[in-house]
């Protein structure tokens, strides 16, 4: 007599997605173009989760509200870790410093969400957005992370603004820690602190991707890109990026640290709505 031997398959392998992660402060409006745009043009399985790190309690709402209205998962964090502090810090530094409230913001989401998710982890900066096909699991394919490098003299590091990690391949991944700080009299921004994981497993699979300035782009950089693309370019847009081939842009100052005027956010937020809805 034959035997039967039934598998069953545990849940979470079976739902299992890419779960992006990105971290808002001022712009709810951002949320609602990136939600748009990875409907568009992402190839993936996905979940998008938004954790809401606004200090004004009315911005706090209008993100909530946002993401509940887009059927967005949504995280508060609570503002509290900025003043533990959350990760080391030295007295004489300033705990809601932009850069300090980023590294505690990444370190926060990766904590209680990304750690923890079985399959692919991307952190996506609230200010890029998707503007052709991409695949997050086509681009990490045989590769542990994937991610812009950032370096302070001989401090190589990982920048948090696209980081894409196969979660299950990495050894000790609770030891990821994306804190700003000085490491061997060098200054380091967010995800300064990457630089000892990285030294700790030389073994991993580490895929480098690069940026592309829009005051740095040639003629032979745009030779095979999207009509839609040349237009908006002729149009001079300031402090733009693009990664990936043209396949992400980069506002770049989106949580307006560079103290940049109203008027100048209107009329660069037009210009990418523009690009966005001719594409």
């Amino acid at each position: 007599m034959k035997k039967f031997v039934f598998v069953i398959a545990t849940p979470w392998i079976i739902s299992a997605k890419v779960l992006i992660i990105t971290h808002s402060y001022h712009r709810p409006d951002f949320i609602a173009l990136q939600d748009k745009t990875f409907k568009k043009f992402l190839q993936d399985d996905y979940e998008f989760v938004v954790f809401n790190d606004a200090r004004n309690k009315t911005l706090r709402h209008n993100i909530s509200q946002t993401c509940k209205e887009l059927h967005i998962r949504s995280i508060d964090i609570p503002q509290e870790i900025h003043d533990r502090p959350y990760l080391k810090r030295i007295p004489v530094e300033d705990y809601n410093h932009p850069c300090i409230r980023c590294a505690n913001v990444v370190q926060y989401s990766l904590d209680v969400l990304g750690f923890q998710h079985p399959d692919i982890v991307v952190i996506f900066d609230s200010d890029m957005f998707l503007i052709q096909p991409l695949s997050f699991r086509s681009l990490i394919a045989d590769h542990d992370i994937v991610a812009v490098p950032q370096s302070r003299s001989h401090v190589n590091y990982i920048w948090n603004g696209l980081v894409i990690f196969n979660m299950p391949q990495l050894p000790d991944p609770q030891d990821i820690n994306f804190n700003c700080g000085v490491i061997d009299k060098q200054p380091c921004d967010a995800g300064g602190y990457t630089y000892f994981y990285l030294q700790k497993h030389p073994e991993i699979r580490y895929k480098h991707i690069g940026t592309l300035h829009s005051k740095h782009i040639s003629e032979q950089d745009t030779q095979n890109i999207h009509p839609a693309i040349h237009s908006f370019l002729d149009k001079k847009p300031d402090n733009i990026e693009f990664l990936l081939n043209f396949s992400i842009l980069h506002y770049r100052g989106g949580s307006n640290w560079n103290n940049k005027t109203d008027a100048y956010h209107r009329q660069k937020t037009l210009l990418i709505h523009e690009l966005i809805d001719s594409l």
